[in-house]
């Protein structure tokens, strides 16, 4: 039980201690010359292979696309010398897009994985069946049911469908602050009950293979420009924006009776920048030019030589055109997810 435990938060891309910073992955750029199975053994990492051996029929548990809404980055200096810390924060939100679209995204990339599947020669358990199984019911009883709201962003999938296990392990997992990581913790722990699960409902389904889809979709690179040791020392804080849909986490759970296997994408998938019209800095409110004032006026009374900023942005879509290429590009995410799956059959 405790190999399953720290395979799975291995999996999910959690741990119970923390974790040392790694390396900004390497971008995948999704374009009109890109071939997913020409790219999917390097994209594409799979924790087991063992549970793609054979595979010939399977069931689609779980699909859902997390759509990142806004988001902010910060910035600081370290004050080095008395220079007083200097820091900025930018806070983006994206408009041009709501729910309908994201839903109308989700429901078009979920019947194209399904075909896609069956056109590599899986056959896929019919839907009346699955829905039908009394440990598939027990799951979707017991799973945060979509779409699923948050202050940043929604998460969407097929009607009727909840996410449950691993795959919300790894919805949690994006979320910031505290109650967020202990709420992922807790999330991942609950993933190796939901693997036990599914090894009953594999049996319920005559040993089909079980497959857990899920993506986070950005609209923007956000960037720190004064991060590192070097960077801090500097005496000017200041933060980037790209406009660029991405993914930055994709991921596709195989279980075959007690072998699970995780293909998780090994970089941001960078897509189609086109969708986007441009980025612009929101309206400043009254209540915006009162609050800083205020900050001034406290800094001057208690002579701090620090200081700080804050901007606000909009991302701006075109709505068509997003539903479309956004839209495409995650059905190339789809593609290498299957295509690292097959090569591993």
């Amino acid at each position: 039980m405790r190999m399953l435990t720290t395979a799975l938060l291995a999996a999910a891309g959690l741990s119970l201690l923390p974790a040392a910073r790694a390396a900004d992955p390497t971008p995948i750029e999704i374009d009109a010359q890109f071939n997913p199975a020409a790219a999917a053994n390097s994209a594409v990492k799979a924790s087991d292979p063992q549970a793609l051996k054979g595979l010939k029929r399977a069931a689609v548990t779980q699909f859902n696309v997390e759509f990142v809404t806004s988001d902010n980055v910060s910035s600081e200096t370290s004050g080095f010398a008395m220079a007083g810390r200097a820091s900025v924060t930018g806070y983006y939100k994206l408009i041009g897009v709501a729910e309908p679209d994201f839903q109308a995204i989700a429901d078009q990339l979920y019947a194209g994985f399904q075909q896609q599947l069956q056109a590599q020669g899986v056959e896929l358990v019919p839907a009346a069946e699955l829905a039908g199984a009394p440990t598939y019911k027990k799951l979707q009883a017991g799973g945060t049911a979509l779409p699923d709201r948050s202050s940043n962003g929604v998460t969407v999938g097929p009607p009727g469908m909840a996410i449950y296990g691993l795959n919300k392990a790894q919805a949690a997992d994006g979320k910031k602050g505290v109650f967020a990581a202990l709420s992922g913790l807790s999330a991942g722990m609950g993933a190796v009950g939901g693997a036990m699960d599914n090894m009953t409902l594999s049996k319920e389904l005559g040993d089909a293979a079980l497959l857990e889809v899920s993506m986070r979709v950005h609209f923007a690179q956000l960037t720190n420009e004064a991060k590192g040791f070097f960077g801090r020392l500097g005496s000017t804080a200041k933060v980037s924006a790209k406009l660029h849909p991405m993914v930055p986490k994709a991921a596709m759970t195989v279980q075959s009776g007690a072998y699970v296997s995780v293909l998780t994408l090994q970089g941001p998938a960078l897509l189609d920048p086109t969708a986007f019209v441009e980025l612009r800095e929101e309206a400043t409110t009254a209540g915006d030019v009162v609050g800083a004032v205020a900050v001034g006026l406290l800094q001057l009374a208690s002579g701090s030589k620090n200081s700080h900023s804050s901007t606000k942005y909009e991302a701006v879509a075109d709505g068509s055109r997003y539903r479309e290429r956004v839209g495409a590009g995650l059905g190339q995410v789809n593609a290498l997810l299957i295509a690292r799956m097959v090569a591993g059959r």
